[in-house]
């Protein structure tokens, strides 16, 4: 789900392959390119390239995304999922949750 055909949402292009050269930021659930971020980070913008939300904290992470899933964000969902998948941010890794997730996400 996260890598099929997405666009950057800032200069509309594909994003790559590599996930490595994009970054996910749960404050908006977008995944922009790194050129974006960069370009960003050359004009002063410290926050989200996207939203311009200040960065969050990691403990405030899991606490935004549950607050999209709350919302029925797809994308949220899905990347609660994927937290499940990996026991990241303090989860218990939990694959029959993740799968729950994925699927509702879907």
């Amino acid at each position: 789900l996260a890598l099929i055909c997405y666009d950057c949402p800032i200069c509309q292009l594909l994003l790559p392959i590599d996930p490595n050269e994009s970054l996910f930021k749960p404050c908006c659930m977008k995944r922009v390119c790194k050129g974006c971020v960069l370009a960003a980070y050359k004009r002063g913008i410290k926050d989200c390239p996207f939203c311009r939300t200040t960065m969050p904290e990691k403990s405030q992470v899991l606490a935004m995304v549950r607050k999209r899933v709350d919302a029925g964000d797809p994308m949220a969902i899905y990347d609660l999922g994927t937290k499940y998948d990996f026991g990241e941010y303090g989860l218990v890794k939990d694959v029959t949750r993740a799968v729950e997730l994925y699927d509702r996400a879907a």
